[in-house]
């Protein structure tokens, strides 16, 4: 899936401003929508282009996107730069004044915005994500009532965007359960769910959901999921089902799920993450002697880099192996 022309910028933006030693021009990385109405047309005159308000707003009359409008007041001869220079000017002059056409491309840029200030927690109130995410619901409804293939549009929204659209609703929606806005994360569970392609992780998220009102209907859906996810590599997915897990008490499911991860370890970092959910997962069930176990593995790694990568044949990961084993057990007293 190739990245859209203003995406490519905004994403060069968000690296910037997570890391400002990265190689750019200003007028790369700069805010566009700080910039005065006559700023703007002053960079276009600047770079042999004309304009005010009236005359811009009856250019684009003749077209359908700002991406159309600057292909064509630039000449195809014209250095690379100096098009996009012209392109990201024309981009906020139309999303300011072109009220008329909505796009893609303008309404990808609101919905980055958008997630980068919650992101950064800089939103000045939630019921603008709120609003935001209405309006992508909607923008995929109505392109699927129009004969449109659900995942298709998605990634045709996903295209226009810097940030992974489908990773920031699962995170999102995550939070809302954290923070038990139960009801507005079933909502965006069920307005979401055709369109994304990970479904095994919304399918997580609604039996979190489910198990806070249904603990019996819950467990059968976790061990439907944990056999689904057996051949998926998804670290970080299974690692919050094994997390999830760790609370409820469910040995065999933690055991078959934890016996999936253990060959996907990639970083002496995952491999503590594991060690902490399963020091979790035996200190919930009062195993004073499993626990104490893993910790000694714990103490023993406490200075390893989390970065460095690890050895499936490494003796403790042998050891949490054969641990977990002899908990799944039917004989075991776990």
């Amino acid at each position: 899936m190739q990245i859209k022309r203003k995406a490519l910028y905004n994403l060069l933006r968000m690296n910037w401003l997570q890391d400002s030693t990265v190689e750019v021009e200003p007028w790369q990385v700069e805010d566009y929508r700080s910039l005065s109405e006559e700023e703007l047309f002053d960079r276009l005159e600047s770079l042999d282009l004309k304009l005010d308000r009236q005359t811009f707003v009856a250019y684009a009359a003749d077209y359908d996107t700002p991406e159309e409008l600057a292909d064509d007041l630039v000449s195809e001869e014209e250095d690379p730069r100096h098009q996009d220079r012209v392109f990201l000017c024309i981009f906020e002059l139309w999303r300011r004044f072109v009220y008329d056409k909505p796009c893609f491309s303008i309404f990808c840029d609101e919905l980055d915005r958008q997630i980068n200030l919650y992101d950064r927690d800089e939103l000045k109130n939630r019921e603008s994500i709120h609003d935001v995410l209405a309006r992508l619901e909607a923008v995929l409804d109505e392109n699927v009532d129009e004969g449109g293939d659900p995942q298709e549009v998605f990634d045709l929204i996903s295209a226009g965007c810097a940030n992974d659209v489908e990773g920031f609703l699962y995170d999102f929606i995550a939070e809302q359960i954290d923070h038990e806005n139960f009801g507005f994360a079933a909502e965006l569970i069920d307005g979401f769910y055709e369109y994304v392609q990970d479904s095994l992780r919304f399918d997580f998220l609604r039996t979190r959901l489910v198990a806070e009102i249904d603990p019996t209907e819950a467990n059968l859906l976790l061990r439907s999921l944990v056999t689904a996810v057996e051949q998926d590599k998804d670290l970080d997915l299974k690692m919050e089902m094994l997390s999830f897990l760790a609370g409820g008490g469910q040995c065999e499911l933690f055991v078959v799920l934890g016996q999936q991860v253990i060959p996907l370890l990639k970083k002496e970092e995952d491999f503590q993450d594991l060690l902490a959910i399963c020091i979790h997962f035996y200190r919930c069930l009062d195993h004073d002697q499993e626990e104490q176990r893993i910790q000694k593995i714990i103490d023993k790694r406490a200075d390893y880099n989390p970065s460095d990568s690890i050895n499936a044949q490494d003796s403790d990961i042998i050891s949490l192996s054969k641990l977990m084993e002899c908990s799944g057990r039917p004989s075991s007293n776990v």
